[in-house]
């Protein structure tokens, strides 16, 4: 071996195990291949062989496994996943561009250009996704969890395959997320380039993650109207769907590009004043995310919330000429609000609408988890762990739709530094 034949051996990271040939067994460390404690080449989780000598042969370049008669490997991947190549299933190769991700495909195989393994897909192109996250080594993608997909390559009969399927309803050059926010918006076409931006600051954190997708199938989606009442939006309790006024949509997002996501706003009550949020697209879609919570999440958020009230009450008792609901404070003391907002202090419900709408941009996301820690861990459960929260129905769904989502480039661990 080379020097640089060594820096590889070294610092690849492949699958660990073992590999009959020929009725011997040869060990797999990370990757590289030992036959009698001797360095024999390099295996990768996606079945690709390279640099190998001894019963594996000479040869340098990149080949699949399927190349050495007789040879299987037996173990687990570089996640710790149960991995046996070449799998008994025999599946195409070509490449597959999933949500605009590009990937390889050799012999079934899905993999990325760093070797991991990604998933398989068969002759009929079902796809069956890896995920570390689950521990689950077949995610079977449907209607309801596939990107769109185009495959281009041959089968396994070597019959040439051109495949294309495409999410219904989405528009094809959009990537997911984008699709899922104009999706959701009913009148995504009516609205100006800066109306556009504040609704995709408002809604691409939850696309990203698939909640939004959820949502819009579960309980509905958003559209412009008229709310009577003063008020900046209104999410239907039968139906789900949320109207936002016209007017107050448009000086939300001026607030919002002036002062950023709080703004101070002060109330005829002298010397008192009012913090609010300026993300009312954000928070009325937090309405909507409310009602797929499970039970003892929703019980939580009351707690959550009743605990906060109280501590209010007694800190920043509210003028007895005062007929609302809100927190009212001094200006020296919004630093110290109870509240994330004054409405917040309104009901359990509006609570939980502003600090989904704090949590979804980046600025206010990291003030709320100094402000109100125990709110923010919920909501870090929605985006990451919603076998924790969501209603035990929609787990499988949500869970397989974020493995997805992981494959197409649109949801990471990264994913909060990553938002707005």
């Amino acid at each position: 071996m080379s020097v640089s034949d060594k820096v590889q051996a070294n610092t690849v990271r492949g699958p660990s195990g073992f590999l009959e040939i020929g009725g011997q067994m040869l060990v797999v460390d990370f990757g590289r291949i030992y036959q009698d404690g001797n360095p024999t080449g390099v295996i990768y989780d996606d079945g690709y062989l390279q640099n190998t000598s001894g019963l594996l042969g000479t040869y340098r370049k990149l080949r699949p496994i399927e190349a050495v008669p007789g040879c299987v490997f037996r173990g687990i991947d570089s996640n710790g996943l149960a991995l046996v190549l070449p799998s008994d299933v025999p599946g195409p190769t070509g490449s597959m561009k999933f949500n605009n991700v590009l990937y390889h495909v050799v012999n079934g195989r899905i993999a990325a250009s760093d070797h991991s393994l990604i998933g398989e897909v068969d002759d009929e192109l079902n796809i069956f996704l890896r995920d570390k996250h689950l521990k689950e080594v077949q995610i079977k993608l449907d209607e309801n969890t596939q990107l769109n997909t185009v495959f281009s390559g041959k089968k396994s009969s070597g019959e040439e395959i051109k495949h294309e399927w495409f999410r219904p309803l989405m528009k094809q050059d959009k990537n997911y997320s984008e699709a899922e926010m104009i999706r959701y918006f009913m009148d995504y076409d009516k609205l100006k380039a800066q109306q556009k931006k504040y609704l995709f600051e408002n809604l691409k954190l939850w696309a990203c993650c698939g909640m939004l997708h959820v949502v819009r199938k579960k309980e509905g989606n958003c559209a412009l109207g008229n709310v009577k009442h003063g008020a900046a939006g209104q999410t239907g309790v039968r139906t789900g769907n949320v109207t936002l006024d016209k007017d107050e949509f448009n000086r939300d997002i001026n607030l919002y590009y002036e002062h950023g996501c709080f703004a101070v706003v002060h109330t005829k009550y002298k010397p008192l004043c009012e913090v609010r949020v300026n993300l009312v697209v954000a928070h009325e879609f937090g309405h909507q995310l409310e009602f797929i919570l499970s039970q003892a999440t929703q019980d939580r958020i009351k707690e959550l919330y009743r605990s906060r009230k109280k501590l209010c009450d007694e800190k920043h008792p509210l003028p007895d000429e005062y007929p609302g609901a809100s927190e009212l404070l001094p200006h020296e003391e919004v630093m110290n609000r109870l509240f994330i907002s004054g409405y917040a202090r309104s009901s359990h419900h509006e609570y939980w609408a502003e600090c989904v709408a704090a949590y979804t941009i980046k600025e206010s996301r990291r003030f709320l988890e100094r402000h109100d820690p125990a709110i923010y861990a919920v909501l870090n459960d929605v985006v990451f762990n919603p076998e924790k929260v969501v209603q035990p129905n929609l787990v499988e769904w949500v869970q397989h739709l974020q493995a997805a989502l992981r494959v197409g480039g649109e949801f990471s661990d990264q994913l909060l530094s990553g938002t707005t």
